[in-house]
């Protein structure tokens, strides 16, 4: 007899649409749950605490069939992360305040603690045992792919595992990924005899547990998992199959994990050690290389599919993805603060917390077919979730202006984190550059700076690759089907060939090695390179002043006289860059109830300077969101171009009624020698890889003020950045 576990994860990101919350409750989560509770089979639930108060608030009927069906125990709840975060990824105080978190919610809700733990992407590191542990939690779910990496074999991988770290024991069960694959993606029969003959060989324990969203949410599968038109769907026939073939019923027993630990029902529950490296399942492994070493995994794996092949760690993550690493650090370094205050604010810090711990939800760190990076609302959801913990820790600490130097992106620079009670910003020093750039007032908490750009993935190079063959006229060949289920077609799992938009063009495509900042000046399209940075405060007035120098790195006539210049190159120990540069501009930076940049220069070469600034809108590109040019009101979505006279005050507005506020953007130059200058105006846009599909993104916008620098002629621009209120009747 083998023993199957079933069970399956809910989740919803911090950030995600209302409308996609009931979609995916109507498609997925309700229909599902009931059938399973009516069909009247033992079955594992995680749903993360975000979409428990949803189903509480939106479907509390669907929150009492759980808890009747936990009562008489054909459901066994689990637990994990309240807001679901990688917990290798956040500090051991809050992974253990999030477990514990989510335990008292699924005790108040359905009058029981959970037993085991869901852990989330399945990113494991020893060290959460210790965690898992102090919450009372006694195994958790990881793939079999994972113990093929710590070297168990195909043959022994229906058991159950016991891992260790510092003396702390963990029960473990190994999901399987051939399961996951035809669940419910092939037909009933084909999936029980997998449970029943898993590796070839009689099973005595097989796992599945996944995305609850698979079951009717994902693309093409509600049809085919519940039916139309009268006819079954697989669900149905799947356990009805099961319950009812003797073929199926009289191998197979539906077993909750708690049962099978107790020992006394079942006699071969003993455990088998093991120790799993720093990992998750395969694919997740996959998404996180970069394009070469992935061109280099996915030719090993064509000629060895049978090899455990690992690829990347999660945390890889961190270092493709300049922006969810400064998100990260940012997480990190404020949790320890808020941490070491509690010692002295104790409950006026319990929602700086709350907050902290929404900012530390996985989604939008990532990127593969389920991660959400490219999502500016995912983005936006953990962003202001950070900035909310940050304004309530200030409040609760009276700090009303910050200067903190740390290394934000672990690059060994300390970046410096300026705030006052309307503005955050994180400066780097080295370019003279924002990091970041948020908007903290009170009811218009925004990261302005989050503006993701496309980046080098894998996916993006093979779709480049793709209409290259395509345009050079060769033609790719489309495979079939098999039919069943009464006729329907299994739905396409969400790992084949994905579609992208009939319309997708190169601008689409174009990829950035590093993030963009949120503020820059470019000369010549090439970096400045600052030093000699001075920070001012008054905390009286709750101002603070950036002051700098700014150089070209390269020993250049740009940036040199000719005679120093010649000096140095007779000099081959001279150090140019410490002693003879020459400052050609000096950055002002006023942070006050307004922004403040005042950028003064004596150039000693003709050049193009581009100061530049790019913000992102909570109403994207839609219609609530628009700029005004000299009157001139239009759209995110077009490229704009307008010469500008120097000598008057000149106004950019850039208005969100979906967000609530309104950028206003004052710049005046003033010189006798540059009497106009270009003025440019773009949207950014990504391309990223879904369950859908390859989708177009709408990220932010661009604004470049553009001057063309005679020789050795003083200049002089002020711009000034104000945020207000907008009502919306």
């Amino acid at each position: 007899m083998t023993k199957f576990v079933l069970g399956f994860h809910c989740h919803q990101p911090v950030g995600n649409f209302d409308f996609i919350f009931k979609e995916v409750h109507l498609k997925s989560y309700s229909p599902l749950i009931r059938a399973m509770s009516s069909l009247n089979v033992k079955f594992c639930l995680h749903a993360s605490g975000i979409l428990l108060e949803w189903w509480e608030k939106n479907d509390p009927s669907l929150i009492k069939i759980i808890s009747e069906g936990v009562e008489k125990g054909s459901i066994e709840i689990v637990g994990g992360g309240y807001y679901e975060p990688i917990l290798a990824s956040i500090p051991g105080k809050d992974r253990l305040r999030q477990l514990e978190m989510f335990n008292a919610a699924l005790k108040k809700l359905f009058g029981k603690y959970p037993s085991g733990a869901w852990i989330t992407e399945r990113i494991w590191q020893p060290d959460i045992i210790k965690d898992l542990k102090e919450a009372g939690l006694n195994y958790a779910f990881l793939d079999d792919f994972q113990f093929f990496q710590a070297g168990v074999s195909k043959g022994d991988i229906d058991n159950i595992f016991r891992t260790e770290y510092d003396g702390r024991y963990l029960d473990v069960f190994p999901i399987h990924e051939r399961l996951r694959y035809k669940i419910p993606f092939a037909e009933p029969e084909e999936s029980l005899n997998e449970i029943i003959n898993l590796n070839g060989r009689c099973s005595n324990l097989s796992v599945m547990f996944d995305d609850g969203e698979k079951m009717g949410g994902w693309p093409d599968t509600y049809e085919w998992v519940y039916g139309k038109d009268g006819n079954n769907g697989w669900l149905y026939n799947f356990i009805n199959e099961a319950k009812y073939n003797d073929d199926y019923s009289s191998n197979i027993s539906f077993e909750l994990p708690s049962d099978i630990l107790k020992g006394d029902k079942f006699a071969d529950s003993s455990r088998v050690p093991v120790y799993l490296p720093v990992s998750s399942y395969r694919e997740m492994g996959e998404w996180t290389l970069s394009v070469n070493q992935r061109r280099e995994y996915e030719e090993i794996k064509a000629q060895n599919p049978s090899a455990p092949l690992s690829g990347g760690i999660w945390h890889n993550f961190l270092t493709r993805y300049p922006e969810a690493n400064l998100h990260h650090k940012r997480m990190l370094n404020l949790s320890h603060k808020i941490n070491y205050s509690g010692k002295n604010y104790g409950k006026y810090l319990d929602g700086a917390l709350n907050e902290l711990f929404k900012s530390q939800a996985n989604d939008a760190y990532w990127h593969g077919v389920f991660g959400g990076i490219y999502l500016p609302h995912l983005r936006r959801g953990i962003r202001a979730a950070l900035l909310r913990s940050y304004k309530l820790y200030k409040d609760a600490v009276k700090k009303h202006i910050e200067n903190e130097h740390y290394d934000f992106d672990s690059d060994g620079e300390n970046e410096i984190l300026l705030s006052n009670d309307y503005w955050c910003i994180i400066y780097k020093p080295s370019s003279g550059s924002f990091s970041a750039l948020d908007c903290i007032k009170e009811d218009l908490i925004h990261s302005l700076g989050d503006v993701f750009c496309l980046h080098k993935e894998y996916d993006i190079i093979k779709l480049k690759e793709d209409r290259l063959r395509k345009s050079a006229g060769e033609q790719k060949s489309g495979g079939s089907k098999d039919g069943g289920n009464g006729g329907a077609e299994p739905p396409a799992t969400i790992h084949k060939e994905a579609k992208y938009p009939s319309d997708l063009c190169d601008d689409d495509l174009i990829i950035y090695n590093d993030a963009l900042p949120a503020f820059e000046i470019l000369f010549n399209d090439a970096k400045i390179y600052f030093k000699d940075e001075y920070i001012e405060e008054d905390e009286n007035k709750g101002c603070l002043m950036i002051k700098a120098a700014g150089f070209i790195k390269e020993n250049s006539e740009q940036c040199f006289d000719k005679e120093v210049n010649a000096d140095i190159k007779n000099d081959k120990n001279s150090k140019a860059n410490n002693a003879v540069e020459k400052a050609y501009l000096d950055l002002k930076i006023n942070i006050g109830r307004f922004l403040d940049f005042s950028i003064n220069s004596n150039i000693k070469t003709a050049g193009k300077l581009d100061i530049i600034y790019r913000f992102a809108f909570p109403g994207g590109n839609g219609p609530a969101v628009n700029i005004d040019i000299d009157g001139d009101i239009k759209g995110l979505n077009d490229n704009i171009k307008k010469e500008v006279k120097t000598g008057n005050e000149n106004f950019v507005y850039l208005s969100d009624s979906f967000w609530g506020g309104k950028i206003n953007i004052k710049e005046l130059t003033e010189t006798e020698f540059i009497k106009k200058y270009d003025l440019f105006f773009k949207p950014i846009t990504t391309i990223s890889l879904s369950e859908s599909g390859y989708e177009r993104i709408f990220q932010g916008v661009e604004l470049k003020y553009s001057f063309n620098l005679p020789i050795e002629e003083d200049f002089s621009s002020i711009i000034t950045i104000d945020i207000e209120k907008i009502f919306v009747s």
